[in-house]
């Protein structure tokens, strides 16, 4: 009986130490996978800042009317000024 104990013993205990390694060896695999993944967050993060703030320079209504002006050579009319042309198609509707 005694033989019999000490076999089970004997055989369990390099089990335990390689399923001890094994599990070692899966959470050091998964924190270097989660570590990676918080850098590309970051970074992503810090991408998204850059495009915002890129953003608000671009549709700054300053630079909006230096475009319109100098590129597109649109005139700025005031509020008062808007005109409403009626095409002749709806005059042809009431003959």
């Amino acid at each position: 009986m005694n033989k019999l104990l000490l076999l089970i013993i004997v055989a369990t205990v390099p089990g335990i130490i390689f399923l001890t390694v094994r599990q070692v060896y899966n959470y050091n695999q998964v924190d270097k996978e989660v570590h990676s993944l918080i850098m590309d967050q970051r970074e992503l993060f810090e991408q998204n800042k850059r495009m915002v703030a890129n953003l608000s320079i671009l549709s700054s209504p300053g630079r909006i009317d230096e475009l319109a002006e100098n590129i597109l050579e649109l005139d700025k009319i005031s509020i008062d000024t808007v005109r409403i042309e009626i095409e002749a198609e709806s005059e042809a509707l009431n003959d």
